[in-house]
């Protein structure tokens, strides 16, 4: 339902076809011209201002991921981070049971 409600409300933004035969001859439809006219007149004009990277994953992507600063350096923070969270279950679960003895 959510995909209807929003195709339909962008249906407004999408403009008619500019070079149909009805457009460029003038005939009745000029009012519908007018429109897509104005619409493109609001646009803003230029390049997208840049935005600035806020909290910690903004800070973090801005860092590692985005750009020129692409690296690899995610991918090894996060086999870093699966290793240290695999290690504290293993100590939790088993590993803290056995550094007094054997306990089997």
């Amino acid at each position: 339902m959510n995909v209807i409600r929003r195709a339909y409300t962008t249906k407004s933004l999408i403009p008619p076809n500019l070079a149909s035969a009805t457009k460029l001859s003038g005939s009745s439809k000029n009012g519908q011209m007018n429109e897509v006219v104005d619409f493109y007149k609001r646009l803003p004009k230029g390049a997208a201002q840049v935005t600035k990277p806020s909290g910690p994953w903004g800070h973090y992507k801005a860092r590692y991921i985005d750009g020129d600063n692409a690296s690899v350096t995610p991918l090894l923070h996060a086999l870093f981070g699966i290793f240290v969270i695999g290690y504290s279950i293993d100590y939790h679960f088993h590993l803290k049971h056995h550094k007094n003895g054997n306990h089997h």
